[in-house]
């Protein structure tokens, strides 16, 4: 059986309009489409808590009323924290973001200095370890400019990958189906 949606110019076009739509939202609104993600993400974690919540409610085991009681509980106090406070909440993720830049450059750094005696020297790694301490720096020193940073070139790429999939959608639509052929020759 053919998946049209994967392979039907109508999925491309659906895709592309999609990417497209994000795309577009990401590279000229990054502010308002970086709350509204956070805020549609706290929306996800309170309906979890939600839904916990009245699993544990429901549950005649005490260990696992206490354990879906437990992540109701967590699952309520994040959802709220990501919907009431989205700035907030990313600036969180994206300082945590820059010291994982920080720790992951700083290692790399060492390790290419100390494997330089016995292999010399890589200047791709030292530049590597480099750009993932300068990002780091860059993110930790301005969160909420960062997490933009990083919408607006995820949005860069979803608008090209939305042209190419529109374009994809216009090459199957010009594209002859095997009904098509079948047909001429009956």
């Amino acid at each position: 059986m053919k998946h049209h949606l994967i392979t039907s110019s109508h999925g491309s076009l659906i895709r592309g309009i999609i990417a497209l739509i994000i795309g577009g939202l990401a590279v000229f609104m990054p502010d308002i489409t970086l709350r509204s993600f956070v805020i549609y993400i706290g929306i996800l974690i309170l309906i979890g808590g939600i839904v916990s919540l009245v699993f544990s409610i429901r549950s005649e085991e005490k260990n696992s009323k206490n354990i879906l009681m437990a992540n109701a509980v967590f699952n309520l106090i994040f959802g709220l924290l990501f919907v009431l406070l989205p700035t907030t909440m990313v600036n969180i993720f994206v300082i945590a973001m820059g010291v994982g830049f920080l720790l992951i450059g700083i290692i790399q750094l060492i390790s290419t200095l100390i494997i330089r005696r016995d292999y010399g020297w890589s200047w791709i790694y030292f530049a590597i370890s480099m750009l993932m301490i300068i990002a780091g720096i860059i993110l930790f020193a301005n969160p909420f400019a960062g997490a933009e940073a990083l919408l607006i070139f995820i949005g860069i790429f979803l608008l090209i990958y939305g042209v190419s999939e529109v374009y994809m959608a216009w090459k199957l639509s010009k594209k002859p189906t095997i009904s098509d052929d079948v047909d001429s020759f009956q």
